[in-house]
């Protein structure tokens, strides 16, 4: 009896002080947990929890207000997690919705963040709110940026809220984890979002100004004995779905009815490596896209929602830049009110082993009579862990048009290249440095595009530098790079080759001891470019910002802009009567900006922006007004005006209207509606999206979406569609 107290006490004490220093030590249980939310097991009740948390916000390494207490253990086939969240201040929980795969920043929240292969460069995440609400994602990039949400898995999670305190039960099953079985001890940090006390805290310090998800200041989950090899899953996710729809643009319209039947499907090839397959895939249950008056001379970049192209989509789309991707996923099939009916695809996508990770992607689209032929799109990528956290990648993506199932030799594109992107210091040195190059049928000249950036950051300071160099003959089919096409005089489209230098930083001057200012920012921008051969200036833009953030987590913001665009060729201002002849054209603008932050149940944005336009000016005001109906209801407002004036009299001028609605209401965790109003003048269009979407079991939806489209200066009907659609998640 006496040498089981003894070994008891002295486990205690070395699970009492791993908890100190970074470790914990996981022990296996075969006690069955009822998944409740109430931590009466004994299993919980025998195992010493965590409990340093310290603080992220609004202070950091410092012990945490907001008391967490975290508990682990697993059985044969999944890993157990449970919270105990103490919260001694009255009120309701801040949170914006029950809808899953929220924002972590804005919401009350626990969170876990897992590397099982130990090497700060990727994991997965999963978190619950004090309602129950899950979200689960992919930490990318070492989780400097955060988590994608993108990526769903299988697991379950249950809540239960008592006075003065919320906990929850976590069962991740290990077929849903990627890991090795080689691995004796994993990285592992843990989050408490705590609202009504505007505090952010984590078990092992992260430093104020990155992201809670940086797994390098992770600390260490020991196995007693590490999770062995689950069998292989198979998931299969068929769908069907039916379309009624009518577009009375076209002539003799009338309404007509598509029915569709499809099937995604999902195999794990090792714990690590998985394989997706699509066939005739439909994404017609996806939000529309937020639309935008765009007066600039470039394309926009607009988010991928498509479930299939946004599932680890960083092993494909992370290459390059935002101003230089090779791979933009958009361009496959097309998006909006014309899309190119996608035939098929399969991914593969993972870690081979502890240092290597490949991607594969390949879509095939459907020819679309006299517009295009069938396209196939290939994707290959590989990734290698370098001098810890960094790694070098290898880029392939190749466009082939085929008619029937015949190539045409004629009508390809290919983009290849090489980046080594590093990670140094707990992330403090970041950056990458890329080569790309693209061949077509023409076997053009100067059809490179390359570049580097690096940046330095504390809690406090940060300084960035980069330069990208783009050949006028860097043809990305598959990619996105905006600045380089121009418009000739004849409608025609060229391609401008460039080299952008930029540069940007901040500093944050803390108030430790004041309780209102949080800090005060300055920060600057200041981009130039140049042509990429001789050098030659082009144009360049700074941006000059002074930020206040309180301590009750509104901001305003002041910012000055100067800058001088280029017009190669005649312009046409949406909206004016006579182009601009090339040159450059000095322009000063100044705006501020107010957020009071979401807190608040009701919540509000508000922007204005003043300054020269061309010849002219340009004033611009953008409002945002949220009302949170605590849990059920989110009710939004979105104003925008754009307005040139003073222009020539030859010019005319113009304004532009954007009003946006969006409610959100969800009758449970699993059942929600979602209706957009979006009136744009610019575009001459009024769009109504309604989406009513029940999940009836784990990752089972049924969905209900209407559309309709109008003019927005007379209100007469462009086209309207009903879709019902049902996929049905069923694992092998």
């Amino acid at each position: 009896m006496r040498t089981t107290v003894y070994i008891s006490l002295l486990l205690f004490l070395f699970l009492s002080a791993s908890a100190d220093t970074g470790e914990y030590y996981i022990q296996k249980t075969t006690e069955k947990i009822s998944l409740d939310g109430v931590l009466d097991e004994d299993v919980w009740k025998a195992t010493r929890p965590i409990t340093n948390f310290v603080m992220t916000y609004p202070e950091d390494s410092i012990p945490a207000n907001s008391r967490t207490e975290v508990r682990m253990t697993y059985d044969e086939t999944t890993l157990y997690i449970s919270a105990y969240c103490y919260d001694e201040i009255e009120g309701d929980y801040v949170v914006q919705s029950l809808k899953r795969d929220f924002s972590f920043p804005v919401n009350d929240a626990f969170a876990v963040f897992i590397d099982a292969f130990s090497d700060a460069t990727s994991g997965l995440s999963f978190a619950v709110s004090p309602y129950g609400v899950q979200r689960d994602g992919i930490v990318g990039r070492g989780g400097t940026r955060g988590v994608t949400t993108s990526w769903d898995g299988v697991w379950e999670s249950e809540v239960s809220r008592g006075d003065g305190y919320w906990s929850c039960e976590m069962a991740i099953p290990f077929k849903t984890l990627r890991y090795s079985p080689e691995m004796g001890a994993w990285k592992i940090n843990f989050a408490r979002n705590d609202l009504k006390r505007n505090e952010r805290s984590t078990w092992q310090s992260v430093p104020r100004g990155f992201n809670v998800a940086t797994l390098s200041f992770a600390g260490e989950l020991h196995w007693d004995n590490p999770p062995r090899k689950q069998g292989g899953k198979t998931t299969l996710v068929p769908y069907v779905a039916g379309q009624i729809f009518r577009d009375y643009t076209e002539q003799d319209s009338k309404t007509e009815y598509r029915p569709s039947l499809g099937l995604d499907a999902k195999f794990a090839l090792t714990p690590a490596l998985k394989m997706d397959l699509t066939i005739y895939p439909d994404f017609s249950q996806v939000d529309v896209d937020e639309q935008v008056i765009n007066l600039d001379r470039f394309e926009l970049s607009f988010p991928e929602r498509r479930l299939f192209f946004i599932e680890n989509s960083d092993m494909f789309s992370d290459i390059g830049n935002s101003r230089v991707r090779p791979f933009f996923s958009r361009r496959i099939g097309g998006v909006g009110s014309d899309p190119v009916p996608i035939l098929g695809g399969v991914k593969l996508s993972g870690k081979v082993n502890q240092d290597w990770k490949i991607g594969v992607l390949d879509v095939q689209t459907e020819g679309v009579r006299d517009v295009d032929d069938s396209q196939n799109y290939l994707v290959a990528t590989a990734h290698r862990r370098i001098l810890g956290k960094s790694a070098i990648k290898a880029f392939v993506a190749h466009k082939q048009a085929f008619v029937g199932f015949r190539m045409k030799d004629e009508d390809f594109n290919s983009t290849m290249g090489t980046e080594f992107e590093f990670n140094f210091k707990d992330a403090k040195w970041t950056g990458n440095s890329y080569f790309l190059y693209s061949v077509n049928e023409e076997k053009l000249s100067d059809a490179f595009a390359y570049g580097g950036k690096v940046r330095y950051r504390t809690s406090v300071f940060s300084l960035f530098l980069g330069i990208d160099n783009i050949g006028e003959n860097y043809i990305a089919e598959m990619g996105f790079v905006p600045r380089l096409f121009h418009t000739t005089d004849e409608g025609e489209q060229i391609r401008i080759g460039y080299m952008q230098t930029r540069t940007n930083g901040y500093y944050r001057f803390f108030r430790k001891n004041s309780n209102i200012v949080d800090y005060f920012s300055p920060t600057f921008h200041f981009d130039v470019y140049a042509d990429n051969n001789d050098l030659s200036y082009q144009e360049h833009e700074l941006e000059l910002t002074f930020k206040t953030v309180f301590m009750n987590s509104s901001m305003i913001e002041a910012i000055y802009t100067r800058s001088n665009p280029r017009l190669f060729y005649n312009f046409q201002l949406s909206g004016l009567d006579t182009v601009f002849a090339p040159g450059n054209y000095m322009q000063n603008r100044f705006g501020i900006e107010y957020d009071t932050g979401k807190r608040n149940v009701l919540y509000a944005e508000l922007g204005f922006e003043l300054g020269q336009k061309y010849l002219g000016k340009q004033f611009d005001l953008e409002a945002a007004l949220n009302y949170r109906q605590t849990p059920w209801g989110v009710f939004g407002l979105t104003f925008t005006r754009k307005r040139l004036y003073d222009f020539p009299r030859e010019y005319g001028d113009a304004t532009f209207y954007l009003v946006g609605t969006k409610v959100e209401i969800s009758f449970n965790r699993n059942m929600f509606w979602t209706t957009f109003l979006q009136y744009n003048t610019q575009a001459d269009n009024f769009n109504i999206n309604s989406r009513f979407q029940w999940r009836f079991r784990p990752m089972s939806d049924f969905f209900f979406v209407f559309t309709n489209n109008y003019t927005a200066e007379e209100i007469t009907a462009k086209d309207w569609a009903f879709v019902i659609k049902l996929n049905y998640w069923l694992d092998l």
